[in-house]
């Protein structure tokens, strides 16, 4: 079996947590004695996937809150990464990472202030593993129900694979948790850097869920996971519901 890799851009400033007199970085606030980043990755953990980790933060979240020595404590062998300034989104946040990214890795890229539990994500992933890498291709999403903008969406065809994404746009009520699986690390590199040389991009951030579309476009399939369980603590608001 192939490794899972999870790629976990941490690098935004967290300023609502700010706002609101939260001294530690999001990803290391603590929820039932684990950090944030922790629940994220229990999320898709199982003891017959073989894991890495790569994470990519904020330089001033490493002088100040020493985020690097907190990654590492639970995680000694993840790889680390720092940006100096925020950067253009997520994809470009990602592939501050690529050189850790093997091209026979499978990629997971996670936001850190969410839990979900999901059989058939797991069931999918684990097939997708088992494949070898010239047979690896597509990806999978999870979802939840909703109609509010705010989200990313996966609308699908009549065979019940994802047809299109869509951020910030209602394209059907099968919203995205932030949880993006590629079967390749090479496929996930290489659609990476094709967002980021699109002439005519107009949305205000290189968002992961747009990345599907390439995926699509090359008639590559991507399935949609339902979720037995879903927690967000993206917002000082959200996190005190379980605190």
């Amino acid at each position: 079996m192939r490794f899972l890799h999870i790629v976990m851009p941490m690098a935004g400033e967290g300023s609502r947590f700010l706002k609101e007199g939260w001294t530690t970085p999001k990803p290391l606030i603590e929820l039932n004695g684990q950090p944030l980043f922790k629940h994220a990755i229990s999320s898709v953990t199982d003891k017959d996937i073989q894991m890495k980790y790569s994470f990519i933060v904020r330089q001033e979240h490493i002088d100040k809150y020493q985020i690097d020595k907190g990654i590492r404590s639970f995680l000694p062998e993840a790889n680390l990464f720092s940006v100096v300034k925020t950067t253009r989104g997520a994809v470009e946040t990602c592939l501050i990472a690529e050189n850790a990214i093997a091209d026979d890795d499978a990629v997971i890229v996670m936001d850190c202030d969410l839990e979900f539990r999901s059989k058939k994500f797991m069931e999918i992933i684990k097939q997708i593993l088992n494949k070898p890498i010239e047979e690896a291709t597509g990806g999978a999403l999870v979802s939840f129900e909703s109609n509010e903008p705010r989200y990313s969406y996966a609308a699908l065809g009549e065979d019940g694979f994802v047809a299109r994404t869509a951020e910030k746009e209602v394209i059907s009520n099968h919203a995205l948790c932030g949880a993006y699986f590629f079967a390749s690390g090479r496929r996930f590199k290489q659609i990476a850097h094709l967002l980021l040389a699109e002439p005519a991009f107009t949305k205000p951030e290189y968002y992961v869920s747009l990345l599907f579309n390439y995926l699509l476009k090359d008639g590559e399939k991507v399935w949609l996971a339902p979720m037995e369980e879903y927690y967000s603590y993206g917002t000082p608001e959200e996190l005190k519901r379980y605190l």
